[in-house]
């Protein structure tokens, strides 16, 4: 995936800008941001003052369910239990936690490195319901990194803050004064112009 299609950081202090730019684009690639973001605007007044984000989430990463990382299967009709034959160990410990809440400890366990089982009554109900519990969500990591970034570039003192996020799109405004709706209108109209070659 290549980094950034868009990246505009503008200013009425041409300087400040350049030098404001720098640091977005180190934050970002510190945070892993920059394959992710597709489309990235940001306006700084120190004078107003405002900063307004506005960013273009690349979409496309599923979150990662129980079939994605493990073949489940119900045994012998005899056996009362579920076994996950995993496929895949990079998820193995939120998905142990996720079982022992959803199971109870005393039911689940792992005879081998890449094998779990689920001691139940109702062995074909809980395989078929597992299938498709979600284990990692990719889009909340990347919100998450990119409020962590957003911590990071906003000047300081802005803590007057207006953000509206839909998981594929970020539009974020904050000053030192209260919020205008001149400047939610600004960083509407800039979201619609990177919407604009879609």
């Amino acid at each position: 995936m290549k980094p950034l299609e868009v990246f505009r950081v503008e200013s009425p202090d041409k300087t400040g800008a350049e030098a404001y730019e720098s640091v977005i684009r180190d934050v970002l690639a510190d945070l892993e941001l920059t394959t992710v973001l597709g489309r990235l605007w940001i306006w700084i007044d120190p004078t107003e003052p405002v900063f307004i984000f506005c960013a273009l989430i690349r979409t496309g990463i599923p979150p990662v369910c129980v079939k994605d990382m493990a073949d489940i299967s119900t045994g012998a009709p005899s056996a009362k239990q579920v076994e996950l034959k995993l496929t895949n160990e990079e998820h193995v410990s939120t998905l142990l936690n996720i079982l022992w809440i959803e199971y109870g400890r005393e039911n689940v366990s792992q005879p081998e490195k890449k094998v779990i089982t689920i001691d139940t009554e109702d062995k074909d109900k809980v395989a078929e319901k597992l299938a498709d519990v979600v284990i990692a969500d990719p889009r909340r990591e990347i919100e998450s990194r990119l409020v962590d970034a957003l911590l990071r570039i906003t000047p300081e003192g802005f803590r007057v803050r207006h953000h509206v996020s839909t998981g594929s799109e970020m539009l974020f405004v904050a000053s030192e004064d209260p919020i205008k709706p001149e400047w939610v209108k600004k960083a509407e109209d800039m979201m619609d112009q990177l919407k604009e070659d879609l």
